[in-house]
């Protein structure tokens, strides 16, 4: 059975009397793939396209808001993503094909809690928050580390959906950069999003995570030590890439992947460097 609710009241009595076997449905792209591989069998949908308040993006002094309906190609459009979130826009444009990124939604790429999802490493990055809705119209806000707890895994109850995607607005670099197999179409094989928070005192508030080196976006600590108040001019390559080279020991010891990713992390870091040392020019 398909419902389609119209507004978010209706979707809230849906969620608190349809019982527990059903999907939401917002792009479809996940939830196809594991229809057709039956890896879901007597289910129900509930298809959210048409609720207007799960749409859109705005602004005000202190946050950026984003509805998790919005799609890859939106957040590519909007004006003031690329210009403040540069980190989530790169995300979005490298995230697959353009038909998936006319479907693929944000609020799916986070719901589904992938461990390549890229769009999830950049808002970990960017210190993003969740407003979670449930069926009785309650509403809570949970910082994303705490809302995604391993692979394909989140806090969400049954009766439970994303309703707004909130970033702190900062004056702040943040950057995204991945490599796969094949450019724009490919999941990540590993990624790596970093977030320089520009203060007063010239000082900078750093979060770099890593991408698809475990069950969920992972800090690189040792690396956010490396460019601890340093211009980026003055960042040794040399120790960058060794230190990228630990991350990537530390967080799959006992994968073989790790021997792939600890080279592919120095080129890829390389490149990030590069990036921001242009924005000091």
């Amino acid at each position: 059975m398909i419902f389609a609710p119209k507004d978010l009241s209706e979707l809230c009595y849906i969620l608190e009397n349809k019982g527990d076997n059903y999907y939401i449905l917002a792009g479809g792209t996940d939830l196809i793939i594991k229809i057709k591989n039956k890896k879901i069998v007597n289910y129900n949908i509930i298809e959210i396209t048409k609720i207007n308040e799960l749409k859109g993006f705005k602004e005000d002094d202190t946050n950026f808001y984003i509805g998790p309906l919005m799609t890859m190609t939106e957040i590519i459009n909007e004006k003031s993503i690329k210009e403040n979130l540069g980190s989530l826009y790169e995300a979005a444009y490298k995230l697959g094909s353009n038909q998936i990124r006319n479907l693929a939604t944000i609020g799916g790429n986070v719901a589904n809690a992938s461990q390549s999802a890229d769009c999830v490493l950049a808002l970990f990055a960017l210190d993003a928050k969740i407003k979670i809705l449930d069926s009785m119209e309650n509403e809570k806000i949970v910082s994303i580390e705490d809302f995604i707890t391993g692979r394909e895994k989140t806090i969400l109850s049954q009766n439970e959906i994303i309703k707004e995607i909130i970033i702190p607005k900062k004056n702040s670099i943040n950057i995204f950069n991945k490599i796969g197999s094949r450019t724009g179409v490919t999941i990540s094989k590993i990624s790596c999003a970093m977030n320089f928070i520009l203060n007063e005192d010239g000082k900078k508030d750093t979060r770099i995570f890593l991408g698809a080196v475990g069950i969920k976006p992972v800090r690189a600590f040792d690396l956010e030590k490396v460019f601890a108040n340093h211009d980026f001019k003055n960042i040794n390559l040399e120790i960058l890439q060794q230190t990228g080279f630990n991350e990537i020991e530390k967080a799959i010891p006992e994968r073989s992947s790790k021997y792939y990713k600890r080279i592919a992390i120095q080129g890829l870091l390389e490149d990030m460097l590069e990036e921001l040392i242009s924005y000091e020019k």
